[in-house]
């Protein structure tokens, strides 16, 4: 009877030691946290300028933060703007046009980290039917714009700065899907295009019909300005700062990944969407990082540069409430320069 209390007390303090090593950790591993589900709006359909954030998905930089990030297609800045604002999205791809609108509405949209340090616009011809080098080159011509596009407001008081009056101009409003082909058919003179967005697409369709096409770009007249970059809300800033912090840090890491492994980022968006035209794929993802890294601190926003493209904005969108320029943007979010 002495030998069975025995063999008992032995071995409930087996389990003691057991139990202790438990809670130590010593034989039992943690469990990861869970990861945070986040929805990115790529506000259009994915193309190379989104390689920064496929890449990112593709090669666990947002897992490594501990976010689950889903990227979905997007209809227009504007529209991808304001559904962040109601909750839709986490996060988008926006400009500041969309934000600046958001927020004079009385929207909460800000941009946490800039993709774009430039306007990346212009207006795309065929090179071999005539030649626009300065804004003047304008005067008498039609120039078609996405029905919804910032080019509808922008295009004229752009003109006014370059001593253009905007009735010497026609501006058409188009399907953006018809934009490409009404200037390759002669529909059109000029129409807008952008880097790391349309400007391959024009060059692809129109070396296929015989044509070439050159540009003339905004920002070397008149309108340096910011461009589109990563959009939130204030109360993802106010609430959940470390997810802001994470998303925006990993999704540059997949935007320096895309620099400096061109072809293989253009692999993995081939991967995932491979529906895309390579080539253009390509071009779009090289023009994207030349407009990232065009900064020597990429992704944080200048001062001064937003204060001008907010006043550009507010005056081409004759704006009654105009919010301060120190409002729309956070640079709190990326590493220090």
């Amino acid at each position: 009877m002495k030998a069975r209390y025995v063999f008992l007390a032995a071995a409930l303090l087996l389990a003691a030691c057991d139990s202790q090593k438990d809670q130590v950790g010593s034989t039992t591993p943690t469990p990861a946290p869970a990861l945070t589900k986040i929805t990115f709006n790529m506000s259009w359909l994915p193309q190379g300028s989104m390689a920064g954030v496929i890449v990112a998905i593709d090669k666990g930089f947002y897992r490594e933060k501990n976010l689950d990030v889903d990227a979905v297609r997007g209809f227009g800045g504007i529209r991808t703007t304001n559904e962040i604002d109601q909750g839709m999205f986490d996060f988008g791809y926006a400009d500041p046009v969309a934000v600046v609108l958001n927020r004079a509405k009385g929207g909460s949209t800000k941009l946490v980290g800039i993709i774009n340090d430039s306007w990346p616009a212009g207006l795309c011809f065929l090179s071999d039917q005539r030649q626009i080098k300065v804004p003047a080159d304008l005067k008498g011509l039609t120039i078609g714009g996405g029905q919804n596009s910032a080019v509808q407001a922008m295009l004229p008081p752009w003109l006014k700065r370059n001593g253009v009056a905007p009735a010497e101009v026609r501006i058409l409003q188009l399907n953006p899907s018809v934009i490409v082909a009404s200037l390759i058919e002669g529909k059109i003179d000029a129409a807008e295009c952008w880097r790391g967005n349309s400007r391959p697409l024009f060059v692809r369709e129109a070396a296929a019909a015989g044509h070439t096409v050159d540009w003339i770009e905004y920002r070397p007249y008149h309108l340096d300005i910011h461009g589109s970059g990563i959009v939130t809300t204030d109360r993802m800033v106010t609430e959940k700062p470390l997810v802001v912090r994470s998303f925006v840090e990993a999704t540059f890491r997949g935007y320096q990944f895309a620099r400096d492994n061109p072809a293989e980022a253009r692999a993995i968006m081939m991967k995932r969407y491979p529906q895309l035209d390579e080539v253009v794929t390509g071009e779009q993802i090289a023009e994207i990082v030349a407009l990232v890294y065009a900064s020597a601190t990429p992704g944080r926003v200048d001062a001064a540069k937003m204060q001008r493209t907010v006043d550009f904005i507010a005056s081409a969108y004759s704006l009654d409430k105009r919010p301060a320029a120190g409002d729309i943007y956070s640079n709190d979010f990326l590493a220090a320069p």
